[in-house]
């Protein structure tokens, strides 16, 4: 099997494309792309993320890089540990929501920042060469041990998002670490923001209990638990790296991750009113976030998928919130990077502030029916079968800056090859859930007939 690697790093499956030798060639040109110095890394849970760890630790010294490893972190928090240390570059070795025979490496620039499209085909351009320069045995960098990362992280987050402005409710907090990255981090960190925390599947050293990535049907089990618990107010439920957040509220139905980026949006623009008021977000992210940021005096401009690609477009219109319907928030004033720490403030900031039941505030947001779905074709069928879906959504204006976003009055479909997986993505959304399948359906058939 062979690994997949673009803009949201490289992953692979460990024994089937992903070995040592691999991962090594990846850091040495990887390693090219920055400057001499320190590299930051981070790795989350997985089985086998102490093997690749290894590798990657051994690939940097040989090149004569210094380490700095923060052990089992998130990976925002490796984007904000490089940057503060002022490392050359940092590594994330995760395979994010992939399930856990996957792994792979999240490559950092200096400011905290992930590689963009040209710097991915500059380490490919590396590979082709192979020409790395490794050290002589005085010359090798040295690894050191930072047990600080997680709390210089944290702090920064409470000093920015201040809740002791408000009178704290008596919030219980449920979260559903997949016994991944964020197992004991973020639930320390929400009892430092003053909540009761109730921890489910947060555990590291255990597999992971259900498929990492936090949607509806991998997380029956933790709305079970949350309806027979009876007092939690509020569930969070995280990937293996614990950059994405998606929701359940009081009653253990699933707010999903779309609407993470919407309620942060919403507090946010609410509760701490910046002068700049523009949003940023990606092609396929919900309608409901440009209601909502109208509703308080914003827009919404919109990239390419991939956080990369948002955080360059926040970064050239100044936007003052971001992020992906993924369960991912990048908020400027910590980082420019998905983090989950800034997602579950501004949450319960806003959650607190109102003092309403979730679903109550859940409620108020304009209703969407969104349907995800892919198939399995290569690009070349991709590019090949387009021109029949353009045919087909002939006379409504479309974007190609990232596969095809057809849009409609009351509804928009977006068809992408997927940065993560050998897959084309399709995604719809409307006012009508039968329109929403409808035209995902439709969409499948113009692509699947040759």
């Amino acid at each position: 099997m062979e690994v997949i690697f673009g803009v949201s790093g490289l992953r692979g499956v460990v024994g089937e494309g992903l070995t040592p030798e691999l991962i090594c060639n990846y850091v040495s040109a990887f390693a090219k792309e920055i400057p001499p110095g320190k590299v930051v890394i981070g790795n989350d849970s997985r089985i086998s993320s102490e093997m690749v760890k290894n590798a990657v630790i051994s690939s940097l010294e040989a090149l004569g890089f210094d380490v700095i490893d923060i052990g089992i972190a998130p990976t925002p928090t490796v984007q904000f540990i490089t940057k503060s240390k002022n490392a050359s570059g940092g590594i994330s070795i995760t395979a994010s929501h992939n399930p856990e025979k996957w792994n792979g490496l999240k490559f950092i620039e200096g400011n905290g920042i992930f590689f963009n499209e040209k710097k991915v085909m500059s380490i490919k351009a590396n590979l082709a060469e192979k020409n790395f320069k490794f050290q002589t045995y005085d010359k090798l960098g040295k690894l050191t041990i930072d047990q600080d990362a997680k709390d210089t992280h944290a702090n920064t987050v409470l000093k920015k998002i201040d809740l002791s402005c408000i009178e704290k409710r008596n919030l219980t907090v449920a979260v559903d670490a997949c016994n991944a990255a964020g197992s004991e981090f973020i639930p320390a960190f929400i009892e430092k923001l003053g909540f009761n925390i109730i921890k489910y599947n947060c555990n590291f050293n255990d597999t992971f209990p259900r498929n990492p990535e936090p949607l509806k049907e991998n997380l029956t089990l933790f709305s079970d638990f949350i309806k027979e618990n009876g007092c939690i107010d509020i569930g969070f439920a995280l990937d293996g790296d614990a950059d994405r957040v998606a929701i359940l509220d009081e009653h253990g139905n699933y707010i999903g991750e779309e609407n993470t980026l919407v309620l942060a949006t919403r507090f946010f623009l609410e509760n701490m009113a910046p002068l700049n008021k523009t949003v940023v977000t990606n092609l396929s992210t919900t309608r409901a976030l440009d209601d909502i940021a109208s509703y308080f005096g914003g827009k919404v401009l919109r990239s390419k998928v991939g956080e990369i690609n948002v955080v360059e477009e926040m970064i050239r219109v100044n936007a003052s919130i971001g992020g992906e319907g993924n369960g991912g928030v990048i908020l400027p004033m910590i980082q420019y990077a998905r983090d989950s720490l800034s997602a579950i403030s501004l949450i319960l900031l806003g959650l607190s502030k109102s003092g309403l039941p979730l679903s109550s505030i859940v409620s108020e947001i304009p209703k969407y029916y969104m349907v995800k779905d892919k198939i399995s074709i290569s690009r070349d069928d991709f590019e090949e079968n387009i021109d029949k879906v353009k045919v087909f959504f002939s006379g409504y204006p479309y974007t190609n800056i990232d596969g095809l976003k057809f849009e409609l009055e009351d509804s928009w479909i977006h068809i992408r090859p997927s940065n993560t997986e050998p897959v084309v993505r399709i995604i719809a959304e409307s006012k009508s859930p039968i329109k929403a399948k409808r035209l995902v359906d439709e969409t499948k058939t113009l692509m699947k007939s040759s």
